[in-house]
C-alpha cells in the first residue's frame, strides 16, 4: 500500500483530492462541522477495528507477507511496463 501512495500519480492526486476536501470546509462552515463530526467517527471506528482486528493479523501474518511479497512483485512489473507512472502529474498531462 505505501508504494503505490507513493507512486508519483498516486500521490498527487490524493494530494489534489485532500487540498479540494480541505479548501471545502474552509469556504462552507455547516459542511465543515458535519465533515469534522463524521472524520472523529472514522477515527474512532477506526481505532476500535485495530485493536479488535490485531488477534486476526497475528494469525494471517504469514498470508498477509505473502500477499504482500506477491503485490510487490506485481508493481515491480506495473512500474517496468508504465513508465510514466513515476512521472511528474505535469508531464504526464501535457
Amino acid at each position: 500500500v505505501s508504494r503505490v501512495a507513493n507512486l508519483t500519480l498516486v500521490s498527487s492526486a490524493c494530494g489534489a483530492i485532500s487540498s479540494a476536501y480541505a479548501s471545502t470546509k474552509d469556504c462552507h462552515p455547516y459542511l465543515k462541522s458535519v465533515c469534522d463530526a463524521a472524520e472523529k467517527g472514522v477515527k474512532t471506528l477506526t481505532a476500535a477495528a485495530v485493536s479488535g482486528a490485531q488477534p486476526l493479523l497475528s494469525k494471517l501474518e504469514p498470508q498477509i507477507s505473502t500477499a504482500n511479497e506477491y503485490a510487490c512483485k506485481g508493481l515491480d512489473k506495473l512500474e517496468e511496463k508504465l513508465p510514466i507512472l513515476q512521472r511528474p502529474p505535469e508531464e504526464v498531462t501535457s
